[in-house]
């Protein structure tokens, strides 16, 4: 039986490491490890062992602990090559491509049989948010990124890189100030803890995250004008994407 283990790092990035293991063989699997101590102190407590590393990009928040997995469990970083990695029968985890918040970023989905379970998104897709592209990211390809992610069914759970949920609602409640939504989120999250992540789905996400509501009238409203000329669907949502994230940056 295939089980995620979240650990939050208590730093002012919030990061979100996971451990995928199986209950049953004790094989492991660690995302984006920044703590590896922890890891270690879990992985030896539960008698797991530790078949692989998988990072979603190479900032050194998300790679941190590698270095000390790899001497102290002798395993390795594993590359696309590895895609789709099963992780027990009928369960594999497959890399997907998402560039973005940088040129390289990718992220993992776990799929039972023919079924999306998760997406680990790292730095790609937050909670109510998008990754930044100020460290060698490209905001034109986050957004394809996004749509492209936007296939996915509202099922899906979403297991972000870090926790800025509480800010990125904060936002979302800025670009729309009548969605009752963004109230709800923001009243549910006062109640979570979260070093146990929130569990939200790419259905509720649909719900409170601008970058995935470039359809909504109030964000049209806020942030397009007649003069810009824009009458193709696909280059309004682009402009719009890049409006948010550029406000998202300076807010």
């Amino acid at each position: 039986m295939i089980q995620v283990k979240s650990f939050f790092a208590k730093n002012d990035l919030r990061n979100f490491t996971y451990l995928i293991w199986d209950k049953n063989s004790g094989s492991s699997w660690v995302i984006d490890p920044f703590d590896d101590k922890a890891i270690i102190d879990y992985i030896k407590k539960h008698q797991l062992v530790l078949r692989g590393i998988l990072n979603t990009h190479q900032h050194w928040d998300h790679v941190r602990g590698n270095a000390g997995l790899k001497s102290l469990l002798n395993c390795s970083v594993m590359g696309k090559e590895c895609s789709p990695l099963e992780l027990i029968e009928g369960h594999k985890l497959r890399f997907l491509e998402t560039p973005g918040h940088t040129l390289d970023h990718q992220a993992f989905i776990w799929e039972h049989g023919h079924k999306h379970q998760c997406l680990f998104s790292g730095d790609t897709l937050f909670n109510s948010g998008v990754g930044n592209c100020r460290d060698g990211g490209d905001v034109d390809k986050l957004f394809d990124t996004t749509k492209t992610l936007l296939s996915l069914g509202d099922e899906v759970v979403l297991f972000p890189g870090h926790d800025y949920v509480k800010k990125n609602l904060l936002f979302a409640k800025s670009c729309e100030p009548e969605n009752r939504d963004i109230d709800k989120a923001i009243y549910r999250l006062q109640a979570a803890n979260p070093e146990d992540g929130l569990g939200w789905t790419l259905g509720d996400e649909r719900k409170v995250n601008p970058f995935l509501r470039l359809d909504s009238h109030e964000i049209r409203q806020k942030l397009l004008s007649p003069e810009m000329g824009l009458d193709d669907e696909f280059q309004i949502e682009r402009h719009l994407f890049r409006k948010l994230r550029q406000l998202r940056d300076n807010w």
